[in-house]
């Protein structure tokens, strides 16, 4: 079961990969600064249908990804089945210890308790392993906030904030990089569309008038010629287990 306040991302694993335009471009960025072979024993965190797993089975025969959702996990195995898929939570990730590295992509901003997550990897990590994710951070969505700051399902953390984190968790960060990610859609209704229908919209029980003055307002402010311009930015992290 997901986490309430959570997206539900198993019931929509089937139409996902269809809908993950963004999260296919993140994981293909932060796949840039893997190495060319990966450690074993490898872990991911929140692995889905596999977008990012894809790039890290290509580089150890060692990985073991793991993801809340049965149904991600299914297509995932399908997919890659030389991989160890198994289905759990990020913040109750697999054993045994000794890790020596672990991944996430598009995760870390939807987990309730972010610091006592990362202390559970620093548990399972082998020392000196490796850490390499990245996930969404504030400056995500901002325009559309600014039209509808009730929309936000939780308060988002900038890139600092998280490197705070990661130290106070006991990982050093090597180094850290930003990239604001832009999408492009006809309207904000299929900007929601397309967010709904890959699961990463969080419910809200706006009523019929307010979500129509949100959306109208949103293409009033944000409209081009080309459509309306939506912005994401997405923090990369590679760090090492103290």
């Amino acid at each position: 079961m997901m986490p309430s306040g959570l997206p539900d991302f198993d019931r929509r694993a089937a139409q996902y990969d269809s809908h993950a335009a963004l999260q296919r471009e993140a994981a293909a960025w932060l796949a840039e600064w893997l190495p060319e072979q990966i450690a074993a024993p490898a872990l991911e965190l929140g692995a889905g249908t596999g977008l990012f797993t894809r790039h890290l089975a290509a580089r150890t025969r060692g990985l073991v990804a793991c993801d809340v959702a049965p149904g991600m996990v299914q297509i995932g195995r399908s997919s890659l089945p030389e991989v160890a898929w198994s289905v759990a939570e990020a913040s109750h990730p697999p054993g045994p210890p000794g890790y020596r590295a672990i991944f996430s992509c598009s995760l870390m901003q939807w987990i309730p308790d972010p610091r006592e997550t990362l202390r559970a990897w620093h548990r399972l990590a082998a020392p000196g392993a490796q850490l390499i994710s990245g996930w969404f951070v504030r400056g995500t969505l901002a325009n559309f906030y600014a039209v509808c700051p009730e929309a936000a399902p939780f308060r988002w953390r900038t890139g600092d904030e998280w490197i705070g984190l990661l130290q106070e968790t006991g990982w050093r960060s090597v180094r850290s990089e930003t990239r604001t990610f832009a999408r492009r859609h006809a309207s904000a209704v299929a900007m929601l569309r397309e967010m709904h229908r890959a699961g990463t919209v969080v419910p809200h029980r706006f009523g019929a008038g307010r979500l129509r003055h949100v959306l109208r307002r949103y293409d009033e402010t944000n409209r081009e010629d080309d459509g309306v311009q939506t912005t994401f930015a997405f923090l990369r992290v590679e760090a090492i287990r103290s």
